[in-house]
């Protein structure tokens, strides 16, 4: 398989963050439209949804995503202790947490019928979507990195058909100063000859990782490159920059990479470990594919594909193989098999055994989840416990009205006083980046849907969206990030139909330095009790879609070869 390291080096051209070409195209046919399914990942809207009005501006009535309605309601913060029930069924595969990690490991299980759980009413987890009037947007995850031919990642996305409708996207991102679009910005306009000179070093050093030194996250089977980036996993993404640069960062590329930073990893360039700092930033010079619906595309490809398998090979009165609104809260071993037991809708508690069970929810769930893990593996509790994760609010924009920019991302940076760290953070919290929603949309729609992405970068955050009525707090929060957003753009405020916010409260895990050179991945890869699997974006503590995509290609495998 050709690696995104052999991808990167063939050809590439001094770049750097910003200094490339923007192209862009468009491929047909349309994606079919939503289901009447209730457990689709993509949801329907009506054209008037109903609202509720904060500082004048009308909302949704309640978040979704992690839509729990009090904190009495929010789960996993302890383990279940209820009766396990008598087991009621016995299968081959257990798949826990229906997010994309879920529904890729159980579609490449499909012929052994797996039984796919979610807590959720939706399957998708932050890869769920909206459709509004003809337009598709994501909730949360919204874009994969342009797949290096012949990889598993690019075989799937054909299979499931999104090469047909995908639109890529290649840098540079537009940069928002002071309410407007700077022009030039990566270019080092309107700067001392001395920042400008630092921007222009700072390409030389993306384009050399890009081409050069590209770190391979999960690990290369190349000694040589495994050791680098171990080595590079030792330091953080700032000092490791400043060092190859030879000098400070301007105030205003450190505030642009912080606004990237927080955006795509949930902290900040001093926080984050230089290996994966660099896995992110290089790779994405060379683009994104962006589907209608963003990452939603994707996971109702695969759900699509799994619910095609139960409705027409699952033998007659069989229970179904996926089940949202079925809450697991206990697996433990039972014999030669595992007992998974689950609550259903009603609260009731209900089990099945299992030949071989795959975890694909975050680690902060799995730990409350495996009986006696603490105990029995100690090992992997500990490296359970070493992935910490960032909160997230997405806020989407129901616009009556076209955006006349055709752009997909504008990073919010303001000026050079952006927030740098997570005390700063807490204190002027505010969306870091805006995405066009609508932008791998086929058809000309009048109307449009901006998604303002507001990382919370600091270690208290998923309280304060998850308790004491958190709701309206946050929606008049952001009202006047809408409309500065909106007067950027020149789309009138009169034209907001809704603003409708996801919150995910474990969104991001955070690639710390030394959680790849302490071997932290490989006992959270490491199967528990022989028969227990782990597929998450978490394994990595990389929130990117390749990894999620290759572990559950990896996983999948190696249940087959044990089920026989």
């Amino acid at each position: 398989m050709t690696t995104r390291r052999e991808f990167l080096g063939a050809g590439f051209a001094a770049l750097g963050l910003g200094l490339a070409a923007q192209t862009r195209g468009f491929m047909l046919p349309s994606p079919p439209p939503p289901s009447s399914c209730a457990h689709d990942p993509l949801l329907s809207l009506p054209h008037f949804p109903p609202s509720v009005s904060y500082a004048g501006m009308p909302f949704a009535p309640f978040f979704t995503g992690d839509d729990f309605v009090d904190a009495a309601a929010i789960p996993f913060h302890s383990s279940w202790n209820g009766t396990i029930p008598a087991s009621g069924q016995e299968i081959d595969v257990a798949v826990v947490g229906g997010g994309l990690a879920g529904l890729t490991t159980a579609y490449l299980l499909r012929q052994r019928h797996p039984v796919l759980f979610d807590l959720r009413p939706r399957f998708g987890g932050n890869c769920l979507g909206e459709r509004w009037m003809g337009t598709d947007y994501s909730l949360g995850s919204a874009y994969v990195i342009t797949p290096d031919p012949g990889s598993f990642p690019h075989r799937l996305y054909r299979t499931l058909g999104l090469h047909l409708v995908k639109r890529t996207s290649v840098p540079p991102d537009p940069i928002e100063l002071n309410g407007q679009i700077a022009q030039g910005f990566w270019s080092g306009a309107n700067l001392t000859p001395a920042e400008q000179a630092a921007f222009a070093q700072y390409g030389v050093v993306v384009t050399d990782m890009a081409e050069n030194q590209y770190p391979e996250i999960p690990l290369s089977s190349d000694p040589a490159a495994a050791a680098a980036v171990l080595a590079l996993d030792t330091t953080d993404f700032q000092s490791d920059l400043v060092q190859r640069m030879g000098m400070p960062l301007p105030p205003l590329l450190a505030a642009a990479l912080q606004a990237y930073f927080y955006s795509s990893f949930g902290a900040g360039i001093q926080e984050i470990s230089a290996a994966a700092g660099w896995n992110f930033v290089a790779a994405e010079e060379y683009g994104r594919w962006v589907f209608p619906g963003g990452n939603a595309a994707l996971a109702r490809g695969l759900w699509q594909k799994l619910r095609h398998v139960e409705l027409t090979s699952l033998p007659s009165n069989t229970p179904p193989m996926l089940r949202a609104n079925c809450r697991v809260v206990d697996v433990r071993r039972d014999g030669q098999r595992f007992r998974v037991t689950w609550l259903d809708a009603a609260g009731a508690a209900q089990s099945l055994r299992a030949r071989a069970v795959v975890m694909a929810g975050s680690k902060h769930v799995a730990k409350h989840v495996l009986h006696d893990i603490a105990n029995l593996d100690a090992p992997k509790y500990a490296a359970m416990s070493r992935v910490n994760t960032s909160a997230y609010l997405v806020a989407n924009v129901l616009l009556t009205a076209p955006v006349a920019l055709d752009f997909y991302d504008i990073f919010l940076v303001h000026d050079s006083a952006f927030p740098m760290d997570p005390v700063a953070s807490e204190l002027q919290t505010r969306p870091a980046d805006v995405l066009s929603g609508h932008y791998a949309r086929q058809q000309n729609i009048p109307r449009s849907v901006l998604s303002l992405y507001w990382p919370l970068p600091w270690p208290s955050a998923r309280f304060a969206i998850m308790m004491n009525d958190p709701y309206p707090t946050w929606a008049t929060r952001i009202v006047p990030h809408v409309i500065d957003t909106l007067g950027m753009l020149g789309v009138p405020v009169s034209a907001v139909r809704q603003v409708r916010m996801s919150r995910w409260g474990h969104a991001m895990p955070i690639a710390q330095p030394y959680f790849i050179a302490d071997g932290v991945p490989q006992e959270l890869l490491r199967p528990f009790q022989q028969r227990v699997f782990f597929v998450n974006q978490d394994n990595w503590a990389l929130p990117a879609v390749e990894n999620t995509l290759e572990d559950a290609r990896s996983v999948a495998a190696t249940v087959n070869t044990l089920l026989g």
